[in-house]
C-alpha cells in the first residue's frame, strides 16, 4: 500500500509539473506575419489595429500526444501598431521604426489551460528594420526588443506579461516570380533570445520562427493613379526552441524537451487607395505541435495610411 501510494504521488507530482512548468513560452507569438512578410511597406506614417485570437484546447506531449487535461482557453489580443518608414535611406535600404501597445487576455506563459488573467496591459514591443526593394526580390533585416510591461508574478495564473526582456533578429524575403510581381512567395526567419523571468532562475531557451507565405495580387483600378489592391494565398508559420530552457528552478524531469509547432491557412487582405485603408485576414489551424499547446491562429488588422511620403508621378 505505501509503495503504491508513493508512486500515485510521484505521478501527480509529475503531471503537475508537466502542466504547471514545461516549455516556457517565448515573446514572439507566432502567426503575426504572412504574404510578404519580407516586404517593408513604402515610405509613409501608418496606424493601425490589431487583433489576435488564439483558441486551444490541447497540450501536446514530447511525442504528439494529446495530454487529458480539462477545458480549454481563448487567448485574445487587441494590439495598437504605429510604423514609420522615412524617405531617407541606409546602406541602401529604408529605415524604419515601429511601436507596438498591446492588450491580451489569458496569456499563455506554459503548457496550462488553467489561466484567468482578464483583459489587461502586456508587454509591449518596439523595432526598428531596413528595408531593401529589388528588381524581382524585396528583402527586410530587423531588431525587436519586447520589455516587461506586463504584470507578473511567479507561480501565478494571473499574469498578463512574461517577466523578461525579450531581444529578437529578424531577415526576410519576398521572391516576384513574374515581372509583373503578380506571384509572390515570402519567408522570414526570426531568432529570439530572453533574460531570467523577473524573481526566478528560470530562462526560457532560445526561439526560431519561420513566417511567410505563397500568394497572387490582384488590381482592380479605380479612380486615382493608384489601384485597388489585394492579395489572396497560404500563410504559414514553424516555430520552435533552438535550445532548452535552463535555470535552477527547472524540475530536472523535464530538461532537454524543446517544443514545435506548425500553421498553415488561408489569408486575404485589401488596400483601398481612397481612405488609404489596408484590410487582412488570416486563419491558420495548427499542427505538428510537440510539448506546447495546439490551437488555432485568427488575425484580423486594418491599417491606415496616415502620411505617405512617396511622390506620385505627375500627369
Amino acid at each position: 500500500m505505501r509503495r503504491s501510494s508513493a508512486v500515485l504521488m510521484l505521478i501527480c507530482f509529475l503531471s503537475t509539473a508537466v502542466r504547471s512548468h514545461a516549455q516556457y513560452k517565448g515573446d514572439h507569438i507566432p502567426g503575426f506575419t504572412g504574404l510578404e512578410s519580407g516586404t517593408q511597406p513604402p515610405p509613409g506614417v501608418y496606424v493601425g489595429g490589431l487583433v489576435w485570437v488564439y483558441p486551444t484546447s490541447t497540450i501536446k506531449d514530447n511525442n504528439g500526444n494529446g495530454l487529458n487535461l480539462p477545458g480549454g482557453i481563448t487567448s485574445t489580443a487587441p494590439i495598437l501598431l504605429v510604423n514609420v518608414v522615412p524617405s531617407f535611406k541606409a546602406l541602401g535600404g529604408n529605415i524604419g521604426a515601429s511601436i507596438a501597445f498591446p492588450f491580451i487576455d489569458n496569456r499563455i506563459q506554459f503548457n496550462s489551460l488553467d489561466l484567468n488573467s482578464g483583459m489587461a496591459y502586456t508587454d509591449m514591443f518596439a523595432g526598428l528594420t531596413l528595408g531593401w526593394h529589388l528588381k524581382r526580390t524585396d528583402i527586410t533585416a530587423g531588431y525587436n526588443l519586447y520589455m516587461p510591461t506586463g504584470s507578473y508574478s511567479p507561480n501565478s495564473n494571473e499574469n498578463s506579461g512574461l517577466g523578461m526582456w525579450g531581444n529578437e533578429f529578424s531577415l526576410g524575403s519576398t521572391f516576384y516570380l513574374d515581372q509583373k510581381k503578380m506571384w509572390n512567395a515570402a519567408a522570414t526567419f526570426f531568432f529570439e533570445f530572453n533574460s531570467s523571468k523577473s524573481g526566478t532562475d528560470i530562462r526560457p531557451g532560445n526561439v526560431g520562427t519561420i513566417e511567410g507565405g505563397f500568394g497572387r495580387t490582384f488590381y482592380k483600378k479605380v479612380s486615382g493613379p493608384i489601384p485597388m489592391i489585394m492579395n489572396l494565398g497560404a500563410a504559414g508559420y514553424a516555430q520552435w526552441k533552438i535550445t532548452n530552457d535552463s535555470g535552477s528552478q527547472i524540475p530536472p524531469a523535464l530538461l532537454g524537451y524543446k517544443d514545435r509547432v506548425f500553421g498553415l491557412g488561408p489569408e486575404f487582405s485589401t488596400y483601398i487607395p481612397g481612405p488609404r485603408l489596408t484590410f487582412l485576414a488570416r486563419y491558420e489551424p495548427e499542427f505538428g505541435a510537440r510539448v506546447r499547446s495546439q490551437g488555432q491562429t485568427i488575425l484580423f488588422s486594418v491599417v491606415w495610411v496616415t502620411k505617405s511620403l512617396v511622390k506620385l508621378p505627375s500627369h
